[in-house]
């Protein structure tokens, strides 16, 4: 089931475009997977799952008191996104386990379903400019923009960035560990499909992933060997960003871009254009539930129907205040566990894996990317990926192979 995750959302996607009264296989089919791993988790590694299934069971009461309290019908939008924003950990604690028990045998299946994911998302960006699926964006009655972007049979555009900077960290990772010819073309790929989803997230997260994973992975006397090499790279970076400064604007007119920056500018300045005006949702969304609602119901969140029920645009979009807001101090304090959980895993394996230190660069881009664009812990895409690429630092390496940052020969 989990090797078919991508792919079970692409096809969910393909049918909502080809029948509005499609099946919802995805939701179906992760929450059958999710329901599993806490099960067979519960036997391994019950201490891990203790804490995030607590703080899902207090993210409750908020809305089922606003569901009573209104009759509203948003509680099922609400126990899908709390089973969201927890699922991360628990696959986590559980495909941890797995890694120690597997060793290259889970590996070398991480491999396998980030390869195939990645040549799924190569798949629908081809038929995307074909003229297949949906644009990334929606047309904006204030702005002339030509191009929309690409998204193909995927449903969300923001989710479907953050995944792609799962996959192409491990991809970029494992490609310089074991074939590293590869690696361009990799880095070319992911580029491209950055470029037709038109978003922040998926460009500047590949292209730092694109750099600094190589970076991260050399050895000193690589580092040596290989100086010239890498002052004559940093010459022709130093060139492209010139030349990108002098011709910003032309730039941005001919990939469609420039008046949606511009009209942000002029609306809420630079930080318009960094938040996408999120900052104004988060005033605009806790102002009114301040209004609404009585202090002690603040502390346990409204849910996703107590902030509908008056307004249409009801998601902020970055995940700490979203799930604050929505499921007050259990919805926050989920975040950071989430992260504290993740960084603390990964510094105590520092020494004993060579994945670690890409996978540091990756989970500190998503942590950046969860508080200033959202769509990381509320995705239902990337919890799956997310977990198992983190997990994959239990599978024990020789330490001589962990000191050369080099996998293991039969991996």
């Amino acid at each position: 089931m989990a090797t078919i995750f991508v792919a079970i959302d692409w096809l969910n996607g393909l049918l909502r475009y080809l029948s509005p009264h499609s099946v919802p296989l995805s939701a179906v089919l992760k929450a059958v997977l999710l329901a599993l791993i806490i099960w067979r988790g519960w036997q391994l590694c019950r201490r891990e799952l203790q804490l995030p299934l607590l703080l899902m069971l207090l993210m409750l009461p908020g809305p089922l008191y606003i569901k009573w309290l209104t009759g509203h019908p948003y509680l099922v939008a609400d126990l899908q996104l709390i089973a969201k924003a927890g699922a991360m950990l628990l696959a986590f604690a559980y495909f941890s386990v797995q890694a120690q028990q597997r060793g290259a045998d889970f590996l070398r299946w991480v491999d396998f379903l980030m390869l195939a994911a990645f040549a799924l998302l190569l798949v629908n960006a081809a038929l995307g400019l074909t003229g297949y699926g949906g644009t990334a964006y929606q047309p904006m009655d204030e702005v002339s923009q030509k191009f929309l972007g690409v998204k193909g049979f995927f449903i969300s555009t923001n989710e479907l960035s953050a995944l792609l900077l799962v996959l192409s960290g491990w991809l970029f990772c494992r490609s310089w560990q074991l074939c590293r010819w590869t690696y361009p073309l990799l880095g070319v790929a992911s580029i491209f499909i950055a470029a037709l989803l038109l978003t922040k997230t998926g460009l500047f997260g590949v292209l730092l992933l694109f750099i600094g994973i190589p970076v991260l992975l050399m050895r000193r006397e690589q580092w040596q060997a290989a100086k010239i090499y890498l002052l004559f790279t940093l010459a022709i970076l130093l060139i492209l960003i010139v030349l990108i400064l002098l011709n910003w604007r032309q730039l941005l007119q001919a990939i469609g871009l420039y008046n949606k920056l511009m009209f942000a500018y002029e609306q809420r300045g630079f930080f318009g254009i960094l938040l996408s005006s999120r900052d104004f949702y988060l005033q605009r969304n806790f102002t009114l539930v301040a209004e609404q609602y009585p202090h002690w119901l603040q502390l346990f969140g409204v849910g996703q129907g107590g902030v509908k029920l008056w307004l249409k645009k009801y998601f902020i979009e970055l995940d700490f205040f979203d799930l604050l807001l929505f499921y007050g101090l259990a919805g926050a304090m989920l975040v950071a566990l989430s992260f504290i959980r993740l960084f603390k895993a990964l510094f105590s394996r520092l020494t004993q894996s060579p994945l670690v230190k890409p996978l540091l660069l990756l989970n500190v881009i998503l942590f950046t990317v969860a508080m200033l664009a959202g769509h990381v812990l509320t995705s239902g895409m990337l919890w799956l990926p997310w977990a198992l690429v983190n997990a994959a630092i239990f599978v024990d390496w020789p330490q001589r192979q962990s000191e050369q940052a080099v996998p293991l020969e039969h991996a």
